[in-house]
């Protein structure tokens, strides 16, 4: 890190920005209500400024029935965040999991992301782009910032919220002519600048909405395109273990001299070393058309589009000690009970500098059509949709290989390994003519597609202000099914030869050893794109900053795709296809009550959920890996499987409030919450790494997730515009998903580009996933808001936002993510045309990876960013915004639970300045 976090806390503590409302206040009735953004109705904060949005928080807070924390825009189209993830954290209990330092998921309270269930308008979006294609885990990056209305984080529910989020459920609200109720055009234009990579970068949005035929006919339009060129640095090691004179591993792993083939010894099979160069566009659009056909009835229908390009570059330096046969020098220390590796020494490192190519495209759209009516009491929406997301995905590597000796040394404690060179090699490996080719491999026309419609109705009969209020019934259909398929592409050393020759007219030349082919027209120079590789890293460790890597962009950009099928070999195994589809029917019943100063809401929902997957069962004696092509490792197939199940849940909920004096306020909720299993955990399918000698295999038999919970808060607000308020949170989950492991000996074959094959053997950590016993999560929330009104000018434009969440489970060992200690500060100065903000958001260390020895599970070591942002206005209608992210550039660290380094992660600061119109 370049700061220490006791400077961070400094800042922290020091802060004054502009910051949104954040108010612990639930969210209106789905589908009901006559939801305005800007109205303070039940469950939404609209924020038009910061000191007017927190004292609306406050006061809807209050009258709110249930636990629901919010976030708004400052106004149509300007919501306070770049990433909507990076807002979200900072709600009290509410924490994210970053991808190469971007916000992309959510935890609340401590549970995994696939437990958080988020929504668009109330409804779930199918997600097939990127990492969390097949999951029930969003990925926030696909959503533009300017869309976003109101932002609710649910935390208690009540009957009529769709389930799935057992932790909680975010809903994203984007905007609608007859919530605004007037004509509004806005735009923006900022222009994004990344440390690492120094390349700057456009974001441009634009939004219209308005009224016409007397308020009765509503329109608005919004489109927003965001490119970003990041780069991102990352180390990252894995250990795998081998009995010693295997014959696929360093025959003496403990450097005693003597093989003792009854010895198993934990050693680093590979050291990594990643530049992440990215180019990202998407390209969003919204739009929502309202008709009021009589003051009763209401005809809406809206959409959501977007399409994220990404084309990335993983420069990679891989020195693969697996690969390695003439030890010069081992050491070992016992570890977890095993011996383990803490420097080894070989003559012949497998060292590779790759250029892998991913290059993909996702279309994600929704269309949404209904009617509200709303009159004499009666209540009743109606609404049916239809959403589907696509990815077609290349991920294509010219590997390549240089053979020399290098030294591998890290220590229990240390933050990074050292990878130390000997014999000339550290000058060799930055020569082109020391690598030959191994192949061209990788994903390539890899197809996946997630589907979902639905169709849900309620209806709401309103009595009065005391005794039974309202009654609240209605259903949810859907229907939602995915598909993905497992392509990918293996050209041999002497098929790219031939690729090479169709362009030159002339073959590779011979490479550094007898029968290969040289690598040198595809190698270049790497370094970091401004400043020097892994430069928030100040440590001792000795590590390459630069290396050669191939240019398969530049390369593969000249054949077409049948033209590449053509010259290796194409496969889609079956093993690692995925086909699941899932239908819900959901009924529930609702009655909200009042009694003098308690007021609540009870009710029950029922579930009916079935499942239909495909698949194949798994050939465990034909495994092959190949070394040379990526480690690529195939399963063969053995037979078709086809299952079909379905079950029920019954899901009560209650919320109560009793309002204890004109300042304080009491709140108790009792609720029983379920997640289903990732759709891809469901599917029969099979996945082995030959380099970790890992194989797992999910199952279709799975059971949901189901808990428990019961919330408690107390708030006083003790002056007009200032709360200290509390809760206090128990979970009881009753099963959790776990892997059965065992290790067994699987007959693996290794096949090699120059046709040898070696047959072994070797012990396989062999998982699959399983139902297992549960977990309980427990513990509190603090928060503190409040305007410095009181103080004299100009320090009356003063006021702050904190909170802090304690999180404390009864299985550390296998619950990821929950993170012990939590807090957010914001400070912010709002004063004439001027706004300021400082924000701190700061998570404990957390396990991130559960596993069962031999293998080590992984943790996360403590987390903050400090963040900023400056509006200044020129004008009514025009504003200069300068924000930044990650101001300190801090750096993100995982060791293995032993103390072991396992990777680090440096993703640079992040700085944009613009102008805003508005009108």
């Amino acid at each position: 890190m370049t700061s220490t976090w006791s400077s961070v806390l400094a800042l922290c503590v020091a802060g004054m920005a502009a910051t949104p409302a954040f108010a612990q206040s639930p969210a209106a009735d789905s589908g009901l209500g006559g939801i305005s953004a800007d109205e303070p109705v039940e469950g939404e904060i609209v924020v038009t400024g910061i000191r007017a949005g927190l004292d609306r928080s406050l006061a809807v807070k209050r009258e709110a029935d249930s636990v629901v924390d919010a976030i708004s825009a400052d106004d149509v189209g300007h919501y306070p965040d770049v990433n909507i993830a990076e807002s979200v954290q900072r709600i009290s209990g509410v924490q994210i999991n970053r991808v190469r330092g971007e916000g992309r998921s959510v935890n609340i309270r401590g549970l995994p992301s696939n437990f958080t269930q988020a929504t668009l308008n109330g409804r779930v979006l199918p997600n097939a782009s990127g990492d969390s294609a097949g999951s029930r885990t969003f990925d926030f990056s696909i959503l533009p910032p300017e869309f976003v209305r109101t932002l609710s984080v649910y935390k208690s529910p009540t009957v009529d919220l769709d389930e799935g989020g057992l932790a909680g459920t975010v809903d994203v609200h984007t905007p609608r002519p007859f919530e605004i109720g007037k004509r509004v055009l806005s735009a923006a234009a900022q222009a994004e600048y990344e440390t690492n990579s120094g390349k700057t970068s456009p974001r441009l949005s634009a939004f219209y909405s308005d009224t016409f035929a007397d308020e009765r006919l509503g329109v608005s339009l919004g489109i927003s395109y965001n490119r970003r060129q990041p780069q991102t640095q990352n180390a990252i090691i894995g250990y795998t273990t081998a009995r010693e004179g295997s014959g696929v591993a360093p025959a003496d792993l403990n450097g005693d001299g003597t093989i003792d083939r009854n010895l198993t010894v934990r050693f680093p099979n590979q050291s990594n070393y990643y530049q992440y160069d990215e180019d990202n566009q998407r390209l969003s659009a919204i739009g929502s058309l309202q008709y009021r056909a009589s003051d009763a009835l209401t005809f809406s229908l809206d959409g959501f589009y977007t399409r994220l390009k990404v084309q990335a570059v993983t420069n990679e330096f891989l020195q693969i000690f697996a690969n390695a046969r003439n030890v010069v020098s081992a050491t070992t220390q016992v570890v977890d009970g095993l011996p383990t590796v803490t420097q080894l020494r070989v003559r012949d490192l497998d060292t590779r500098g790759g250029g892998r190519f991913e290059d993909r495209v996702s279309d994600t759209y929704s269309l949404v059509g209904g009617a509200h009516y709303d009159a004499d009491g009666w209540i009743a929406s109606i609404e049916g949709s239809y959403a589907s997301s696509k990815q077609r995905l290349n991920n294509l590597n010219i590997a390549n290989i240089a053979i020399g000796e290098g030294e591998f040394i890290s220590h229990p404690g240390d933050t990074l390994w050292t990878t130390n060179y000997y014999s000339g090699f550290d000058t060799a490996r930055l020569d082109p003519d020391s690598y030959r080719v191994a192949s061209i491999n990788g994903s390539f026309n890899r197809r996946s597609s997630d589907r979902l419609w639905d169709i849900k109705g309620d209806l709401r009969r309103e009595f009065g202000n005391q005794g039974l209020t309202a009654f609240q019934t209605g259903f949810h259909y859907s229907d939602r099914a995915i598909y993905q398929d497992n392509k990918s592409l293996t050209v041999q050393a002497a098929g790219v030869s031939n690729l090479y020759a169709s362009l030159t007219g002339s073959p590779l030349g011979a490479g550094p050893t007898a029968g290969s082919y040289s690598a040198a027209p595809f190698m270049h120079l790497i370094t970091a794109g401004k400043g020097r590789y892994l430069g928030s890293y100040g440590g001792d460790a000795n590590f390459a900053t630069s290396w050669l890597a191939s240019d398969t962009r530049s390369f593969i950009s000249n054949f077409t795709d049948e033209a590449l099928i053509a010259a290796g070999a194409y496969n889609n195994d079956a093993t690692g296809i995925t086909n699941v589809q899932e239908k819900v029917f959901a009924g529930y019943a609702r009655g909200d009550f009042s009694f003098g100063p308690l007021s609540g809401n009870v009710g029950f929902r029922v579930v009916h959920t079935r499942q239909a997957t495909v698949g194949v069962s798994p050939d465990l004696t034909g495994i092959t890996v190949e070394p040379d092509a990526g480690l690529i490792t195939r399963v063969p197939a053995s037979a078709p499987i086809t299952v079909n199940r379905d079950y029920w849940d019954f899901l009560p909920a209650f919320n109560v409030k009793w309002q204890a004096s004109d300042d304080l306020l009491l709140r108790f909720s009792a609720s029983r919450t379920m997640t289903r299993p990732n759709l891809t955990q469901i599917s029969p399918t099979t996945s082995a790494e030959g380099s970790s000698r890992t194989i797992t295999q999910n199952n279709p038999y799975l059971d949901p997730f189901r808990a428990n919970n019961l919330d408690a808060t107390v708030e006083w607000y003790f002056s007009k515009d200032a709360l200290i308020g509390g809760s206090l949170y128990y979970k009881d989950l009753k099963s959790l998903i776990r892997n059965q492991t065992t290790v067994q000996p699987i007959p693996v074959t290794y096949i090699y580009s120059n046709g040898t094959r070696v047959a072994s053997n070797l012990d396989f950590t062999v998982s699959q996933l399983v139902n297992g016993s549960g977990v309980t999560v427990k513990g509190f929330e603090l928060y503190y808001q409040q305007a410095f009104r009181f103080l004299p000018a100009p320090f009356d434009g003063l006021g702050t936002v904190l909170n802090y969440t304690f999180i404390d489970n009864s299985d550390p060992a296998q619950l990821t993510g929950a993170s012990r200690h939590n807090y957010n500060a914001t400070g912010y100065y709002e004063k004439g045309p001027i706004g300021v903000r400082l924000t701190c958001s700061w998570r404990g260390g957390f396990l991130s990876n559960a596993a069962v020895a031999p293998a080590m599970s992984q943790y996360t070591r403590s987390y903050g960013t400090l963040d900023g942002s400056i509006n200044l206005k020129l004008s009514n209608r025009l504003s200069l915004v300068l924000e930044a992210v990650n101001i300190l550039d801090t750096d993100e660290r995982v060791r293995f639970t032993n103390g072991l380094p396992q990777s680090y992660l440096d993703a640079g600061k992040r700085v944009f300045g613009g102008i805003r119109f508005a009108m």
